[in-house]
């Protein structure tokens, strides 16, 4: 049963969350719910969030499923397997610094950027060359996933909608949320970025040490197993081309980055606003030509967003598999069925996530997070950052959208926060430890998805990252410590 531990982990959670609940209802005059009324999450309201999760976040759902179905038609084109054994075959006598590079230039994209779920999209490729390259799914989960959140921790570019714009769609910060500069904590969060990602790669590199010295018990079911990349080629395997792969995994990284990084927003570059309304408008006497051939609403480059968190990466996807199937020739029978196969792959991580999206609407819709910042501040304790990081690490596990965890814990502890002078170290912590919290908890959109998808049991998975957790901890506090003596 060990392969469904992720599954009964979040029930846990889920039920833990009712359970609390219920002896908040006895406590009620202590610990009300929202709007200083006391609340509660009955038995059926909680199939209800089920439910309605799948309407909450559908393009969530869809986002997985498509991504599933991309890869399905990826992997039954045999100029893929190619590709894979000569990037496997080319970097085999420099497979430990690949990996490295790897872990570097996930965490430099997701800090940069801030688009960790766009280069989720790439994260099945490259594990499928660090399996081929013969270490295990737990490096290979480690190199990219780990890296990314890592990388959102120390993250100098991390946007999300903004929880005040009530109209259309506008990108902000949390240090945009907090009312301060967007570079007011950069150098605080470079060190965490360059110090985090030096202890991944050592806690990576010991694990590889450890399993060639066979000091590590595996709890994972063929983990060399690269079934999860490619079917076997069948035909001339030398006369296959496997350069126009490249260019289209390398267009699909240029456009979801030119698509969704907030240029107007954060920067105030407006070139790609004023091309696409050029674009929009462009007349043949009163016939509107793109509007009228194409679409007329087509959004520009860096208001992706607008179109739906994932929607836009959805349509690009399925926009890349017909071209895929185009160059390569794919029978239409072909990639139906490979279409489905990969769809069908994914479906147990995307209802994962949903079941941890149900988590999130009753702990949403209850607010007792927030109550509980709100009478931690009335307290002899006070609300203060050990304590705000304890709550984070609690709303980060029962919200497992950054939004939400922002706009139901972040906003909260601002509006209790006196000092504003705190406000930029309380942002650090907060994003350091919502990325911390990700990286073991299993209510982690990130995690949910790859270690279902890849078959790794979650307990494995505690067993093998706790160390580095701890150390990453660790880390964050001294931090934290050195810059409330500054």
């Amino acid at each position: 049963m060990k392969k469904h531990s992720l599954f009964k982990t979040i029930l846990i959670v889920l039920g833990s969350l009712v359970l609390v609940n219920a002896v908040l209802a006895v406590l009620g005059y202590f610990v009300p719910g929202m709007e200083e009324m006391f609340s509660f999450i009955p038995l059926a309201d909680v199939m209800l969030n089920f439910a309605q999760s799948f309407y909450y976040f559908f393009d969530s759902v869809v986002y997985l499923l498509v991504l599933g179905a991309f890869y399905g038609v990826l992997n039954s084109v045999p100029a893929y397997k190619k590709l894979l054994d000569n990037i496997a075959l080319a970097l085999k006598s420099h497979a430990k610094v690949f990996v490295f590079a790897i872990t570097l230039i996930f965490a430099i994209l997701s800090s940069v950027t801030g688009l960790s779920m766009a280069l989720l999209v790439f994260v099945p490729f490259v594990i499928s060359i660090i399996l081929l390259l013969g270490y295990d799914k737990l490096v290979a989960v480690s190199a990219t996933i780990v890296s990314m959140l890592v990388g959102f921790m120390g993250g100098v570019f991390i946007t999300f909608r903004d929880p005040n714009s009530y109209y259309g769609y506008s990108a902000t910060t949390l240090e945009g949320v907090a009312g301060i500069s967007k570079y007011a904590n950069l150098w605080p969060k470079l060190v965490l970025l360059i110090l985090g990602v030096g202890l991944l790669i050592f806690f990576i590199n010991r694990h590889m040490n450890n399993v060639q010295e066979k000091k590590v018990k595996y709890d994972l079911e063929e983990e060399n197993n690269v079934e999860v990349t490619v079917s076997e080629v069948k035909g001339d395997y030398k006369r296959l081309v496997t350069w126009p792969l490249i260019v289209i995994l390398g267009l699909m990284f240029v456009v979801f980055v030119l698509g969704y990084f907030p240029w107007n927003s954060l920067f105030g570059i407006e070139c790609f606003d004023k091309f696409n309304e050029w674009l929009l408008g462009l007349n043949i006497g009163d016939f509107a030509v793109f509007s009228n051939i194409v679409s007329g609403n087509i959004y520009a480059l860096g208001n992706w967003g607008s179109l739906g968190s994932y929607m836009a990466i959805v349509v690009s996807l399925l926009v890349f598999t017909l071209i895929i199937k185009l160059i390569y020739r794919v029978k239409f029978d072909e990639v139906i069925f490979s279409f489905v196969e990969g769809t069908k792959k994914m479906v147990p991580a995307a209802l994962l996530v949903v079941l941890s999206y149900t988590i999130l609407v009753c702990s949403f819709n209850n607010g007792f997070v927030s109550t509980i910042v709100n009478w931690l501040a009335d307290t002899k304790v006070g609300f203060n950052i050990a304590t705000g990081s304890i709550v984070t690490a609690l709303g980060t596990l029962l919200h497992s959208d950054l939004y939400y965890t922002v706009t139901g814990v972040f906003s909260p502890m601002l509006s209790v926060i006196t000092n504003e002078s705190m406000y930029g170290m309380y942002t650090l912590a907060f994003q350091s430890i919502y990325g911390l919290v990700s990286i073991i908890g299993p209510t982690s959109f990130l995690l949910i998805v790859v270690l279902k998808y890849f078959d790794i049991p979650y307990t494995s998975w505690i067993k093998y990252i706790w160390r580095f957790v701890l150390m990453l901890l660790i880390l964050v506090i001294i931090l934290l410590l050195i810059l409330a003596l500054i």
